[in-house]
């Protein structure tokens, strides 16, 4: 008999999510794939973003509910985690959140998670370069009778090349959020390094 370990995150914010009925890679229930319109466009798109540095202790437990909270009292709609360092094996679930993630391909560290929630979004297929070891996770929805593509990214300090995994990553309305350490003075860095460009 197999046992799939669940994150129980807290009590009041653990549900479990039922995929029944949902078109594969659309996320907030059944829908037709053509129609991506997010649900209240009068509101500002609100995107948050955290290194959470792994998510299956207590300590990080309580951090990511300090994340929610804050998303909760910004009405924000996307809540991007890097290096949560969950196993493939386990389940990730947030009450009121649709979970998109993205796990490493070795067992080692890493793992990006959208939470998405007031957002009917596709999964962007993103064909990684297998000679680097940066991670990155895509969806694309519309807001305001605009389309939009995010991209969650955790680029591994000891990879030197951070052009050619954005390569394929083109158009309008482009966000792309993440860890990419990369340094510059107009981020508040004392020094410059290659990958700013």
């Amino acid at each position: 008999m197999s046992f799939t370990p669940v994150i129980n995150l807290d009590a009041a914010s653990s549900v479990a999510q039922i995929n029944q009925g949902r078109v594969p890679g659309l996320g907030r229930g059944p829908g037709s794939k053509n129609i991506l319109q997010s649900p209240r466009v009068d509101k500002t798109l609100k995107i948050l973003q955290c290194n959470i540095n792994g998510i299956s202790s207590q300590a990080s437990r309580v951090k990511l509910d300090q994340l929610l909270d804050l998303a909760e009292s910004l009405s924000a709609q996307i809540v991007a985690l890097l290096e949560t360092k969950l196993r493939k094996t386990t389940l990730l679930k947030v009450r009121g959140y649709s979970v998109f993630r993205t796990d490493r391909g070795d067992a080692n560290g890493g793992c990006l998670a959208l939470l998405i929630r007031d957002i009917k979004y596709r999964a962007i297929d993103i064909q990684a370069d297998e000679n680097t070891d940066t991670e990155i996770q895509g969806i694309s929805f519309v807001w305001r009778d605009r389309s939009f593509k995010v991209f969650n990214v955790y680029h591994s300090p000891n990879n030197k090349q951070l052009q050619a995994n954005f390569n394929n990553i083109t158009g309008e309305n482009i966000i792309i959020l993440g860890d990419l350490n990369a340094k510059h003075p107009m981020w508040g860095c004392a020094t410059a390094d290659h990958k700013r460009k």
